[in-house]
């Protein structure tokens, strides 16, 4: 009873699903597929699958959405992406948009490993290197996804303002005992350093909602590891608001990024 009491309260704390799609990239004249993915527990989930025009840069991103909203909120992104010649399989969670379901720490990661297996039959197809992206929460999926995935199959991984784990975010609540109280951990910490393949992040200097230093304890943690990760502080950023130089800043980068892993052209 207790354990089920913690989930409730954690899943109300963590999640904040809308369902449905308010728009999506026909609305911008952009080509793509709605599908849907079944997980290992044979739920169904959302994603959209859009291809980059011709070969583009050779890469596939695999991409998850922080906790609140859907993809529809994150279209920016994507055809951002897209327009630098980066294909892109935008996941959905259960309980989020048109999926089955509702969240909870073990399905996100089942999500996220269905959702990986989809984007690398579909980067091998373009004959693209696939990277794993992910803002906050989905940051945390992208590290546990990343740190799954078959030997040798993954080329990068970028996240931004993510935490370490949930138990230390739980504890800054101001609640007694309140990294004990979480139902979920989420640990990105102690899944990081596993990861082989070069590692981007970004933090907001200024985040107000997950501290900094959660960001350079990450990339501290893939260095320590064994990995190669670099640290792109945001100056002026918070958690959901980016000012423009940052948010150049953080394109460049990223771009940056993106290009250096890119498969030869033939």
């Amino acid at each position: 009873m207790i354990g089920i009491l913690l989930r409730a309260v954690t899943d109300s704390m963590l999640f904040y699903p809308e369902r449905g799609q308010h728009h999506t990239p026909r609305d911008a004249g952009v080509a793509f597929d709605d599908l849907r993915i079944r997980g290992a527990d044979g739920t169904s989930t959302q994603a959209w699958w859009i291809p980059a025009d011709g070969r583009g840069l050779g890469v596939t991103v695999l991409h998850f959405h922080g906790n609140a909203g859907t993809i529809a909120d994150r279209l920016p992104v994507y055809l951002d992406l897209r327009d630098a010649g980066v294909s892109v399989l935008a996941a959905e969670y259960r309980g989020y948009g048109d999926s089955e379901g509702s969240p909870s720490e073990d399905g996100l990661l089942g999500d996220g490993r269905a959702a990986y297996a989809e984007a690398l039959r579909r980067a091998e197809g373009r004959g693209d290197r696939l990277v794993v992206g992910g803002r906050s929460l989905g940051g945390a999926v992208a590290v546990q996804t990343a740190a799954d995935a078959p030997a040798g199959t993954l080329a990068g991984l970028w996240i931004e303002s993510t935490f370490t784990d949930l138990p230390s975010m739980a504890a800054r609540s101001g609640i007694p005992m309140g990294a004990h109280l979480v139902a979920y951990r989420f640990d990105s910490i102690g899944r990081i350093g596993s990861i082989r393949a070069p590692l981007l992040i970004f933090h907001g200097a200024r985040d107000e909602l997950i501290p900094h230093a959660h960001g350079e304890a990450l990339a501290a943690a893939a260095t320590a590891g064994g990995g190669a990760a670099r640290f792109v502080s945001l100056p002026g950023a918070d958690h959901n608001t980016t000012p423009p130089a940052a948010a150049r800043l953080h394109r460049d980068e990223l771009h940056r990024f993106l290009r250096g892993i890119g498969a030869p052209r033939e």
